[in-house]
């Protein structure tokens, strides 16, 4: 038994109340059970209890057994003096201080329906890795859960905007420049997302500002930072980039970072630093202020439009390397990668925007994700073959938070799902 769990039940009083009576013989009549307490000190205050004939206002400590209270010395800590009644699931002894003060104690389990334990026992030690409560859901309606589900959005939207109003801070409130470095480790997909991340990090934002009327430099900049502009290699795009970048380079004090971080190993041609540089150039080639562009585009259509129309040197339709010549291929950024750098990338900058000025209007969040295609992967997968709903890029992200901040730590006691079970 866990006094996570103990908290869980008083809380939501998962427990008869009929009948309710304390160790030492008074009846109970629980008219508030507090609110719980995240700081130092009992575990729920303000608790309202009428004890035999008396109304008491004050705390409540709950603890797994009796001696807890010893254990963990509450009985000269002051904060503890207000406490009106222990809770406890075994009672394996009196506390003195607590009769001194003629507080009693509440034994929960006598009170407590087995299958409420049984299922919350099934769920916590369940060996079954993703979802733990998979064998338990066969009686739970999931459509029941839908204003749940848009929370879990919201709240996934809440947490990238923490980490995107962090990477604002260093960028000195710049949206533009955030926006191209949230960018840049979003072309770097996971293999390479570290690398891009180094890259776009490497050169000020000031200079792509300054060059983005010239689609040349910008390329020359791009591959230049990168390291791929240092061979000899007989080709006049290259020799033309290789010249732009000695221009910039001394200029404005460059220093590449190596090539080495990039990896191209283990990965489909389409996705190459190399191409994902030429798309990301191409784009910054076209838009001088994206992200000015973006925060004003109010349906679907205008976002694949910005991107579809990005078209790259001519010289990548043979090429995915500087070295070697390939079979004739346009390569336009996709659909699916278009839905990619919206769901992960331009959305939730857009939120952490409009949060931060107080003027997030969530219904046009929902409705846009919910026009995206669906995500597909491993997890999604499992979660769609035990009845989860994954019809668009709305439902996916739902489900990746249930699954990252829910069912990863097994907060299943934090979960409307998991709360339905245990009822």
């Amino acid at each position: 038994m866990k006094e996570f769990f103990l908290h869980y039940i008083w809380k939501f009083n998962l427990f008869s109340r009929e009948d309710l009576q304390t160790f030492h013989g008074d009846f109970l009549d629980i008219l508030k059970v507090g609110k719980i307490n995240s700081n130092a000190g009992p575990d729920f205050t303000e608790a309202e209890i009428i004890i035999g004939d008396k109304l008491w206002i004050g705390s409540v400590e709950i603890h797994v057994n009796s001696s807890d209270w010893n254990l963990h010395q509450h009985t000269d800590d002051l904060a503890y003096q207000n406490v009106i009644l222990h809770v406890v699931w075994n009672h394996d002894c009196e506390i003195d201080i607590l009769r001194q003060r003629n507080v009693q104690t509440l034994i929960l389990q006598d009170f407590v329906k087995p299958e409420i334990v049984f299922n919350y026992q099934n769920i916590i030690q369940s060996k079954i890795k993703l979802i733990h409560c998979e064998n338990l859901l066969s009686e739970i309606d999931l459509n029941q859960f839908s204003f749940w589900f848009e929370r879990l959005l919201i709240e996934r939207f809440e947490e990238k905007t923490t980490v995107i109003l962090d990477v604002l801070a260093k960028n000195k409130n710049n949206w533009e420049e955030t926006l191209f470095k949230s960018l840049a480790t979003n072309f770097g997909l996971k293999v390479n997302v570290e690398a891009f991340e180094i890259w776009s990090n490497s050169f000020d934002f000031k200079i792509l500002q300054k060059i983005q009327f010239n689609p040349l430099k910008v390329e020359a900049l791009f591959f230049g930072q990168a390291g791929f502009l240092e061979d000899n290699i007989e080709n006049d795009y290259y020799k033309v980039l290789k010249t732009e970048y000695h221009f910039l380079k001394n200029k404005y004090k460059l220093e590449a970072v190596s090539n080495q971080i990039f990896r191209f190993s283990k990965m489909r041609p389409i996705g190459f630093p190399t191409i994902r540089l030429a798309q990301l150039s191409a784009i910054y080639s076209n838009y001088q202020n994206l992200f000015s562009l973006i925060i004003k585009q109010n349906d679907l259509k205008s976002f694949y439009q910005t991107f579809e129309k990005i078209q790259l040197n001519p010289f990548w339709e043979n090429h995915y390397t500087f070295k070697n010549e390939s079979k004739f291929l346009i390569k336009t950024i996709s659909k699916d990668k278009i839905n990619n750098l919206l769901i992960n990338t331009i959305i939730p900058l857009r939120y952490a925007y409009e949060r931060s000025n107080d003027e997030v209007e969530i219904d046009f969040y929902l409705e846009l994700l919910d026009q995206i295609k669906a995500e597909s992967n491993s997890i999604l997968d499992e979660y769609e073959r035990i009845g989860f709903k994954n019809k668009s890029a709305k439902d996916s992200q739902q489900l990746i938070q249930l699954k990252k901040r829910y069912c990863s730590e097994k907060k299943c006691l934090n979960c409307a799902i998991g709360h339905q079970i245990l009822r």
